[in-house]
């Protein structure tokens, strides 16, 4: 087996124990997880600045699979994508000149030449007819 091979098999299996102990805990943090990481997988070995954790934990978080929070001053993992807080769309802005409402002043009488149409004949089916319109 070569040295690349067993590589990769020992980054899957770090991404199952990542995924299962976040199923079983809810949220752990980076230092947890290299705890944890040490006891359950064998043949990983943790490093002092934790680059390979920190590398798995981000591919798994672009491929949706954990996010990060910061919960009382300390960053934790979470299973499962992140909220979509940023892609929500901002409430529609409506440009005014003022904010007074225009309503049109009611017409109570009709003014004089108004149902003059009426009177106009019209074509139905090529025959002059006369309109009658709703009003009848």
């Amino acid at each position: 087996m070569s040295t690349a091979t067993s590589d990769i098999e020992l980054a899957a299996a770090v991404r199952r124990a990542i995924a299962t102990h976040l199923e079983a805990h809810e949220a752990a943090s980076a230092q947890e997880l290299e705890r944890m990481l040490a006891v359950h997988v064998a043949g990983y070995r943790p490093e002092a600045g934790g680059n390979t954790l920190r590398q798995q934990l981000t591919q798994l978080a672009h491929r949706g699979h954990v996010h990060s929070v910061t919960a009382g001053g300390r960053q934790c993992w979470k299973r499962g994508p992140g909220p979509l807080a940023g892609r929500i769309a901002m409430a529609r802005r409506v440009l005014r000149l003022d904010t007074s409402v225009y309503e049109p002043a009611a017409a109570t009488v009709v003014r004089p030449g108004a149902m003059d149409f009426a009177r106009i004949p019209s074509l139905l089916l090529g025959r002059r007819s006369l309109y009658w319109g709703t009003s009848r």
